[in-house]
């Protein structure tokens, strides 16, 4: 076993863990499932990673320390896979040492296509790097991973299976002995002898399709393997629920950890490494702003008061703008439930959303988030607020010049 300090895996810890806010903030799809994950230091791994796709991902600090932050970012994004691909749950009786080369194959072609958000289309614009001995051919791009199997089956392979015995750190400071594991050669990772059972695999569904809203809840920002998810059946409907956009994007800012690449963690700078810094603030405080003009339906406003009404247990506080070409109602949180029960809103003229953002500013709410019921037929100031915009439209409605739409 290579020798290595407790500061030194400290510091290799550290390193992962940034690597992880880092993919957070510009894949939020990937980022949210590595998120689910405890990353595990295991000195006794004879690979880089090793995952059982479900609670951990273990690594081995004495190898992966001599990897760059691009080649680890890789590591990472090719244990995510696991989950995303079920490796172990397709395998179906097939050889098992050909079955576990197929699935590096498919997630190093997947993770290799990663790109740097905003990247330029030419030249180098791979997020990560793959590190050495890792699996791939050119020729398996957007092959499944059943299909390169049957390929591999028709070859005269070079290499062979080594059986090992394989002891990971588990929960509570215990230990897990595996049964003997077969390393396919990988060059990355082992894939361990454990299949998921029932319960697991509707967990991991929905934390995927978590994932899924995650992505639509940060402007679709990143990548998105939507053809491989609607292909496994993930994605059978073709939208979203508003509803639960709406409580994962309200939800991720008033109760998650804030952080922003406007401000960058410089401990990370040395490592060649852009990571969010925090600037999470005291206070939850949640804006609403009913536009009670002539082109909302009643429905609308109490299809959302519903939910606005379902959110106030996750802030600590509310305040309810109620305005059309004016502002008619400034409803705290002590008198929001009665109002919203009655829906005796007022209105029904005009629309001007400069005078709500006005109201706002001279009267010091300071928003965590603002939410803004409306068509979007209106006006709006010229510069956007410095704080997050989230706009709930009916299915006919204008653009904004700035904020997120969700629709209803």
């Amino acid at each position: 076993m290579i020798e290595i300090t407790p500061q030194q895996i400290n510091a290799e810890s550290e390193r992962l863990a940034a690597l992880r806010m880092q993919m957070l903030e510009m894949h939020p799809f990937w980022g949210y499932l590595l998120l689910q994950m405890r990353l595990v230091p295991a000195l006794g791994l004879p690979t880089f990673a090793a995952t059982d796709a479900i609670n951990h991902i273990w690594f081995n600090p004495a190898l992966t320390r001599d990897l760059d932050v691009r080649e680890l970012g890789f590591v990472l994004a090719h244990e995510v896979c696991h989950q995303v691909l079920a490796t172990m749950e397709r395998r179906n009786g097939r050889e098992e040492f050909k079955w576990n080369m197929a699935t590096d194959y498919a997630i190093n072609a997947m993770v290799a296509d990663i790109k740097i958000p905003g990247a330029a289309q030419w030249g180098d614009n791979r997020l990560y790097q793959m590190p050495e001995a890792g699996l791939f051919n050119p020729k398996y791009h957007d092959w499944v991973a059943e299909v390169i199997y049957e390929d591999l089956c028709r070859k005269e392979l070079k290499t062979s299976p080594v059986s090992i015995e394989v002891i990971l750190p588990g929960d509570n400071g215990s230990e897990m002995q595996l049964p003997v594991v077969s390393d396919h050669r990988g060059g990355i990772d082992i894939h361990l002898p454990q299949e998921l059972d029932a319960d697991q695999q509707e967990l991991l569904r929905e934390r995927i399709l978590a994932a899924v809203e995650n992505f639509h809840a940060n402007s679709d920002r990143g990548d998105l393997p939507d053809d491989l998810l609607h292909a496994s059946g993930l994605l059978e409907e073709p939208k979203i629920p508003w509803q639960r956009v709406l409580h994962h994007y309200v939800d991720a800012i008033l109760n998650g950890d804030d952080y922003s690449l406007a401000r960058p963690n410089k401990h990370y700078w040395v490592q060649d490494l852009l990571i969010p810094g925090h600037y999470g603030e005291s206070v939850s405080n949640l804006v609403v702003a009913l536009d009670t003009s002539g082109s909302m339906t009643e429905e609308n406003i109490r299809e959302v008061a519903t939910e606005i009404r379902g959110m106030v247990p996750n802030a600590q506080d509310v305040t309810l703008i109620v305005a059309d070409s004016a502002v008619h109602q400034v409803i705290p949180l002590d008198g929001l439930e009665e109002i919203l029960k009655s829906g005796a809103f007022r209105g029904g003229g005009g629309t001007d959303h400069v005078c709500v953002f006005e109201y706002i500013r001279e009267h010091h709410l300071y928003p965590r988030v603002f939410i803004g019921l409306s068509d979007l037929c209106s006006r709006f100031p010229e510069k956007k607020p410095p704080y997050p915009i989230l706009w709930l439209v009916p299915e006919d409605h204008e653009e904004p010049p700035w904020g997120k739409v969700i629709e209803l």
